[in-house]
């Protein structure tokens, strides 16, 4: 006999016609939600990617950032994530950043920030 278990994952994504990026949030429990952030990270992505943050981080779950498909992060988009790292209390990690997101990061001083998948 084999079990199953089926589970529907909350997603929610934020796509503008013209942009060159993609947030995703998936929430896979009470306890972790999962964004996602692809292609260029620019000026124009700081306000999706702040409400994405805020309403991930709205309860006490763990976020895990994703920008392992990140190719160019712009430093108000680091911004608007350092600062939401700062309000999370811990709960927000960045996961897998790609070398131009690990770049910036550190360069603002927030590689505290970054989880190494290599560390699991």
């Amino acid at each position: 006999m084999t079990v199953t278990d089926h589970f529907e994952i909350p997603t929610t994504t934020i796509e503008r016609s013209s942009a060159r990026y993609s947030i995703t949030s998936e929430s896979y429990s009470a306890h972790l939600t999962v964004v996602r952030a692809t292609g260029d990270l620019e000026l124009n992505c700081c306000s999706d990617l702040t409400h994405a943050l805020l309403a991930a981080s709205n309860t006490e779950t763990v976020v895990l950032l994703d920008l392992s498909a990140v190719s160019f992060i712009y430093s108000g988009a680091a911004s608007v994530i350092i600062d939401a790292a700062g309000r999370s209390a811990g709960r927000l990690e960045i996961f897998a950043p790609t070398r131009p997101a690990r770049r910036i990061l550190e360069a603002l001083g927030a590689a505290d920030i970054i989880t190494d998948p290599r560390e699991f």
